[in-house]
């Protein structure tokens, strides 16, 4: 399966994203809102951003950190990231 780049390409009808960093931070969305919201075009880097507006160790998008440790956002899409479905 190809990685989806917009939120049409999306290929379940959740998403759900979870943060290494803060285990209790966790969510999850309709796809079908985040369109209308949003529109299908929206890539998945502005859902993302837009879900962790609020995150305590915000992250500078697009630029690589000082150094590895410390701690900034790591929120990600969890069906994504492990390849399989989510539960019906």
């Amino acid at each position: 399966m190809d990685e989806p780049r917009t939120l049409g390409e999306f290929p379940y009808r959740r998403i759900r994203v979870t943060c290494r960093w803060c285990p209790h931070r966790r969510g999850a969305y309709c796809v079908e809102r985040m369109q209308a919201r949003l529109g299908p075009g929206a890539s998945l880097d502005t859902v993302i951003r837009l879900i962790t507006a609020g995150c305590p160790h915000p992250k500078a998008w697009e630029k690589r950190g000082p150094s590895q440790y410390p701690p900034w956002c790591r929120a990600a899409f969890e069906d994504l990231r492990h390849g399989r479905p989510p539960d019906r």
